[in-house]
Formats: structure tokens, sequence, C-alpha cells
């Protein structure tokens, strides 16, 4: 990941401890792809989080790594989320199910970003 990519999931690690949680960042998610880029837990809730900053364009994610989160989300019971935050934009959060797949990979477009559950209502 691009040391603003990392930037991005140290500032919403941050924010999720800030409101209690434990939040664990896998180091190296990017690159061999098999675990979320946070791990969030507390007494009641828990989920898994990918972290993608995109200012502009459609979010897509490969299909090999979507089917490596889907097998993530099964095998735990953990939720899993995509979280995406647009400049100037508060960070938006995606079941996987909400992302469509279009051959190669799973997209959601710019205009579905306000679609999404808002920090405030996932940590609620």
């Amino acid at each position: 990941m691009t040391g603003k990519g990392a930037n991005y999931e140290r500032q919403l690690k941050k924010m999720f401890e800030e409101k209690g949680f434990y939040a664990v960042r896998a180091a190296g998610s990017a690159h061999d792809h098999t675990s979320p880029d946070l791990i969030v837990l507390s007494s009641t809730k828990k989920f898994a989080v990918e972290c993608k900053a995109w200012n502009s364009g459609n979010l897509w994610i490969e299909k090999e790594r979507m089917d490596l989160m889907k097998e993530f989300e099964r095998r735990t019971a953990v939720p899993f989320y995509v979280a995406w935050k647009v400049s100037r934009e508060e960070w938006r959060f995606f079941p996987l199910m909400m992302l469509k797949e279009t051959g190669k990979a799973f997209t959601l477009s710019d205009k579905e970003l306000h679609s999404g559950v808002t920090f405030a209502q996932l940590v609620g």
C-alpha cells in the first residue's frame, strides 16, 4: 500500500480507538491480500475493514480479493466492510454484498458513495 493509503488506515484505526474499540491494523495486508486492513472489536461489535481512499471515479476491488474477503467473512462470521474515503467527504462503509460484480472486479459507482453507512452509524 502506498504511504498515503497506510495513513488513511492509521487515521481510521485511531477513529475507532477513540470510540472505545480495539482496532488491529494488519501489516502487509496490501501485499498478501489474505487479511483485512483492520480488525475492529468491542464487547458488542466485531467487524473487518478493507480501506480504500479514492478521490474520483468508481471504487473497484479485484474479484480474487473480493473472494478472499467473502471467505474471511464466511469462516469467521465477522461482518466485512469496504471503507471508502473521498476527499472532503466522510468515511462510508459498505457491506460486501453492496458491491456489484462486473466480470473481473466488484465496483461501487461514485454516485453510490452516500448510500454507505457513516462512521457514526457503524459504531453507534
